[in-house]
């Protein structure tokens, strides 16, 4: 048995290829906690199986150590920094290539068909065995929009469903494991799922999407997407830019039409606004108001409104256009050159494409076209109706969004089987799921126009937990003009250049800080009971610093309406007056809309306590005063 090892550069993780009998398998490791147990390597295409019988030629060994910069991202610079191998194997006069490479926050392997002409690719046999140890499985149902809730799956339930990447999963008291792919967008594959097996219900195989069809016909040599785990501490998943590394350089030499912001966006409250030329004005005067890039007119707008009146407009008011396209209108590059060059040429600033709704290998197909002729036309754009990214943002950085998630959309009642919408839980697993493989058009900020159950400090706080480099703000203008944090909101950047989770646990709170220049924004959410949030200061620089905080206003509140320790315990002589006042003495009266706004001083390894009520949650700024000079 052959077994080819690779560390990465601190050792932490561990990329292990196996040989054995003719059979490639493969396992990663962190800190000496498995992420993938032993698992299934291997591919079948049109004369040529390469699951069995192979037969080792060679190998060789390299380093990757470099960095680069995405326009809009969640920090300015990505290292792509790494050990790796590269194995050849041979069966009946064809070669397979094996490649594995070891990050300190994951490990990858893919397959490459070496050789000429055309082929067919029957399955791969690739799989991700789940280890012994995992206590915690976190997986939605593939769906073709991805627009579903992450939930604990038991092991011996894995082949209950097809499961959609990416899929979460705890490997250790604090050790965790991403299951990911990247990419799918460069090679046109599909975009696979994972299912397991009745005879093995810990191995996730990969599998193609139940609306391919047809056999993917490809030329040699194909590469398969890389096979991920991303691993380690919550904190490596989070602020992780492996998938990137995956991904090939920018489709264009010059990406500095690629500028990140926020947007104003009528139809979440108002579905028919956008053909209405008046409101859309309006909505241009409040995201000027507000200091927002763009306004987004969203679908319905074709016949009814003047796009260049209302760039002209936009222009008067330092405000930039965006507008929506059904993928449909776009089924070939001819059609979607000619509508780019024009919108292009009126000033438009990016396209929402809608109601892609698959992973089969000819709509990836259509994706790659869409995003070279956007990128032809200096256009940025934001899929929905999509698939999920997969480090995509390295490749096509004017694709500043993809839906691919269950958002703000679904208040307005989309699903019979989630009426509510997202709820507090799904909110805190996103940043450690779904947004960890790139950004996401989750569309936050709701305060009065649906119930969320949450309150309007978590709805505060979610454009920094959340990374979406068009961040589209989804409530009225008129509620947020004349809300307490309004001027909170006009400073959140869109995107970053440092970002840190201070602490989390899936599906109960996440807190994280980002920076962007001189300023860091950090901002808490918690799930079902009530938390106090802890932030030591220690990574912000040496100095004293200004602070203004949004949260959840606990002042005149019950003592069960915070997490112990935030308020006084209740005394008798007040459980008897609010017994007498009320009736009883378990009334939960808490006005989620509340919010208290504090501006103070702190300084760099300052603790801070910071209270949250149920499914609450703060927002907080921090700046240096004139006196720190750790900046000047």
């Amino acid at each position: 048995m052959y077994d080819f090892k690779i560390a990465s550069p601190s050792s932490k993780v561990c990329v292990d290829i196996y040989l054995e009998d003719g059979r490639l398998a493969y396992s990663i490791a962190s800190e000496g906690k498995l992420a993938v147990s032993r698992s299934p390597l291997g591919i079948k295409a049109a004369g040529c199986d390469f699951t069995n019988g192979l037969a080792f030629i060679k190998a060789e060994e390299f380093s990757i150590n470099e960095t680069y910069v995405i326009p809009a991202f969640k920090k300015s610079e990505c290292l792509n920094r790494c050990n790796a191998f590269e194995l050849f194997l041979e069966k009946e006069g064809k070669t397979l290539k094996v490649e594995a490479r070891s990050y300190d926050d994951g490990g990858a392997v893919r397959l490459t068909i070496l050789g000429e002409g055309a082929t067919i690719i029957d399955k791969e046999t690739t799989g991700f065995s789940v280890p012994a140890s995992a206590s915690n499985i976190y997986a939605q149902k593939q769906l073709f929009s991805y627009e579903d809730q992450y939930s604990s799956v038991p092991k011996e339930d894995l082949f209950q469903n097809t499961l959609a990447f990416p899929i979460l999963l705890q490997i250790g008291p604090a050790h965790y494991a991403l299951y990911c792919e990247a990419p799918i967008y460069s090679g046109c594959y599909w975009g696979s799922a994972l299912l397991a097996g009745k005879e093995d219900k810990a191995l996730l195989n990969v599998v193609k999407p139940v609306d391919q069809l047809d056999p993917f016909e490809t030329s040699l040599p194909f590469s398969t997407p890389w096979r991920v785990a991303l691993t380690g501490r919550l904190n490596d998943i989070v602020a992780s830019n492996l998938l990137e590394n995956l991904n090939p350089p920018p489709i264009a030499e010059d990406m500095s039409f690629v500028l990140p912001g926020k947007a104003a966006w009528s139809w979440m409250t108002e579905n028919n606004s956008p053909s209405n030329s008046k409101r859309q004005k309006e909505y241009i005067d409040y995201a000027s108001e507000m200091g927002f890039e763009y306004s987004l007119i969203d679908a319905d707008w074709p016949g009814n409104i003047d796009v260049k009146e209302m760039v002209s407009y936009g222009a008067s008011k330092n405000v930039k256009v965006w507008i929506w396209e059904h993928s449909k209108n776009f089924l070939n590059a001819e059609d979607a050159q000619r509508s780019m060059k024009l919108w292009a040429s009126w000033g438009v600033a990016g396209i929402k494409v809608d109601f892609f709704e698959s992973d089969s290998s000819e709509t990836i197909l259509h994706y790659k076209m869409i995003a070279e002729v956007a990128a032809r036309n200096r256009l940025m754009l934001n899929f929905h109706g999509c698939s999920k990214p997969t480090g995509t943002s390295r490749v096509w950085p004017h694709v500043l969004s993809f839906e691919a998630v269950m958002g703000g959309e679904y208040f307005q009642h989309y699903s019979n089987f989630l009426p509510m919408g997202p709820d507090a839980a799904h909110n805190c697993m996103l940043p450690f799921t779904r947004n960890a493989v790139g950004p996401m058009d989750y569309t936050p900020v709701i305060f009065s126009t649906y119930n969320t159950a949450t309150s309007d400090a978590h709805q505060c706080a979610l454009p920094i937990i959340f990374t979406s480099y068009i961040l589209h703000v989804g409530e009225k203008a008129e509620i947020v003009i004349n809300h307490s944090c309004k001027n909170f909101l006009k400073r959140i950047p869109a995107s970053w250049d440092e970002t840190y989770l201070i602490e989390g646990y899936p599906g109960s709170h996440a807190t994280i800080a980002r920076r962007k220049a001189r300023e860091w924004f950090i901002a808490g959410i918690c799930a079902k009971k009530p938390r106090n949030a802890k932030i030591t200061l220690d990574f912000i620089e040496c100095g004293s610093y200004e602070a203004e905080l949004c949260s959840d206003d606990l002042e005149d509140e019950l003592p069960f309406d915070a997490a112990e320790g935030a308020l006084p315990h209740a005394t008798d002589e007040l459980m008897s007056r609010l017994k007498n006042e009320m009736g009883r003495n378990t009334l939960h009266s808490h006005n989620m809309h509340e919010v208290q706004i504090e501006a103070f001083q702190v300084n760099s390894g300052e603790s801070l306590i910071i209270p949250m009520c149920a499914n609450g949650g703060f927002a907080m700024r921090i700046f240096p005063t004139l006196s720190n000079t750790a900046y000047i």
